[in-house]
């Protein structure tokens, strides 16, 4: 792009902000504002105050402009491609990443969706609250958390306390309780 400037910055901008759709935008785009970004820098170094302070501001909006057109570019293609299509009105670079990204998402779908919607998913039985006595035979100074996402304890030697069965099994298991029968 010959001369790129300010100008081109700005009609991109417009366009792809007044539409709802990608805008197109010249393969030379980008390269376009790097050259431009170089030339305010140099100018930047040999100005006087003034015009350090302007070029300084100018570079600014640059880069705020430019961001501005990308992350409404990322934006719109997102929403194309989450609908299943592959971006139109994109520069190569663009295109290769969002097609990345659509067989991306369309293997998380099969990963996920597929198989809830076939009802291929495995199911866990439901999570029972059965109850059991044990007796502690040390003390056990902090609380634990069970199953069911309760607090128990803390817990003194020889006391008789009830525990959802996973966690009073565990407590068996590191020797630190023993089950006791309940007659009713």
């Amino acid at each position: 792009m010959a001369d790129f400037s300010m100008s081109d910055i700005l009609d991109a901008y417009k366009k792809e902000l007044g539409s709802p759709k990608l805008s197109e935008l010249s393969e030379g785009f980008y390269q376009g504002v790097g050259k431009l970004v170089s030339r305010l820098l140099f100018e930047i170094k040999r100005g006087d105050e003034l015009q350090r302070e302007l070029l300084q501001e100018e570079l600014n909006n640059v880069v705020f402009l430019v961001q501005e057109i990308h992350t409404a570019r990322v934006l719109k293609a997102m929403e194309e491609v989450s609908g299943g299509e592959t971006p139109t009105s994109i520069l190569e670079r663009e295109r290769q990443a969002f097609s990345d990204v659509r067989q991306e998402l369309e293997k998380l779908g099969e990963e996920l969706v597929s198989p809830a919607l076939s009802g291929k998913v495995e199911v866990s039985a439901p999570f029972q609250k059965t109850r059991v006595a044990v007796l502690m035979l040390s003390e056990q100074p902090e609380k634990i958390i069970g199953p069911d996402l309760q607090s128990y304890g803390p817990f003194e030697k020889g006391e008789i306390v009830s525990l959802p069965e996973p966690s009073a099994d565990m407590m068996v298991r590191r020797g630190q309780a023993r089950r006791v029968g309940v007659k009713a």
